[in-house]
């Protein structure tokens, strides 16, 4: 028999984990979704898989904990499709499914009373995430994966089209068709509001060429000027963002096409500094985080509470090998200070690490 856990993530306390289990014997494959008590080890089982199959490369399923309470949400691949599950934090109790539909993403509100999700061409809005309240919906043709809802929960950022004219546009949770346009936005576009409701981050593509972002801006709601991180020509490809807790800085992640690999990139959220850090490339499941980076930033965090450093998982890039000497081969997992001021550190063989949010 070989059994082995995946995908672990933290719950909003620090108290628990949740992670996917599989285990592998003759007779087949059993995949079922677990809770851990972090204090005492104690396992559960909230759910068992029904031969679905993954909802990406080795990730059976997508996990992401309500940011209050004790309510988990995962996606889940069933016979039926791709499948959104809610379990309310009842210990004996198993999740029941709450949504259906293909592609799927969503946000829960910071109180955890509502969800945001965008399935195939709809963007709804539900309080409370189990569907038992109020729900508005609409259909979008922009571009874009993960609806954003403000730190108050009071307003969703989604991209749509209108006039021609593709733009990120600003609505009251109360009424979403009551929507302003703050910014034109490329396409494809994804984008993450500052921890402090100001401003929003957005990644896109100023021209259509394949699948990373040539521009990452910070947009104010406000209506004032928009302060742009990385465009054009002179910077390398945008793959992922992901706001400091404060919201201070942002950090990204930008590909560097002539060494082939990866950059950690941290800037304050003024753009008054931008500083490299470290140059690597990603573990399997590092790709996979990064690839949906604006659905797994609200569920896995690279940055530390206290906004002083980044976890990454995966091998020195060339860059860091130069600047660095010998390194130890295969995937592991390092720890970077975000001024720059030391190096980063080596923590062991690893394929995926996480902050706890507190």
């Amino acid at each position: 028999m070989n059994e082995y856990y995946t995908w672990p993530t933290w719950s909003a306390d620090g108290t628990k984990m949740a992670a996917s289990r599989v285990v592998v014997e003759e007779a087949g494959t059993d995949v079922t979704l677990q809770v851990l008590d972090a204090r005492n080890g104690r396992s559960e089982t909230v759910y068992e898989d029904n031969g679905g199959g993954l909802v990406a490369q080795g990730a059976p399923h997508y996990i992401y904990w309500a940011p209050s309470g004790n309510e988990l949400s995962f996606l889940a691949a069933t016979s039926d499709g791709l499948g959104l599950f809610l379990w309310d934090g009842t210990s004996g109790k198993r999740a029941a499914q709450i949504q259906q539909g293909g592609p799927l993403y969503y946000q829960w509100s910071n109180n955890a009373d509502a969800m945001a999700l965008h399935i195939g061409p709809d963007v709804i809005w539900v309080r409370p995430p189990d569907g038992g309240g109020s729900r508005q919906s609409f259909e979008s043709v922009g571009s874009f994966r993960v609806p954003a809802i403000s730190p108050d929960g009071e307003s969703l950022a989604f991209v749509d089209q209108a006039d021609g004219r593709m733009g990120l546009y600003v609505a009251s949770t109360s009424d979403l068709e009551q929507a302003q346009m703050i910014t034109d936005v490329g396409s494809p576009s994804a984008f993450m509001w500052s921890p402090d409701g100001t401003q929003i981050a957005v990644a896109d593509q100023s021209v259509p060429r394949g699948p990373l972002f040539d521009r990452l801006t910070l947009v104010p709601v406000d209506g004032t000027p928009i302060t742009t991180l990385s465009s054009g020509r002179t910077s390398n490809g945008v793959w992922a963002f992901f706001w400091s807790p404060a919201g201070d800085k942002l950090a990204w992640v930008s590909v560097n096409a002539d060494e082939q690999e990866l950059e950690w990139v941290v800037s304050p959220s003024d753009g008054s500094d931008t500083n490299r850090l470290f140059s690597f490339q990603p573990s399997v499941e590092v790709f996979i985080l990064l690839s949906f980076f604006d659905q797994y930033g609200y569920s896995h965090t690279p940055w530390s509470p206290d906004g002083k450093f980044l976890v990454v998982a995966g091998s020195k890039g060339e860059a860091a090998r130069r600047s660095n000497g010998r390194t130890p081969t295969g995937d592991r997992i390092y720890v970077l200070d975000v001024e720059g001021s030391a190096e980063p550190k080596d923590l062991g063989a690893g394929v995926l690490a996480v902050w706890s949010w507190n």
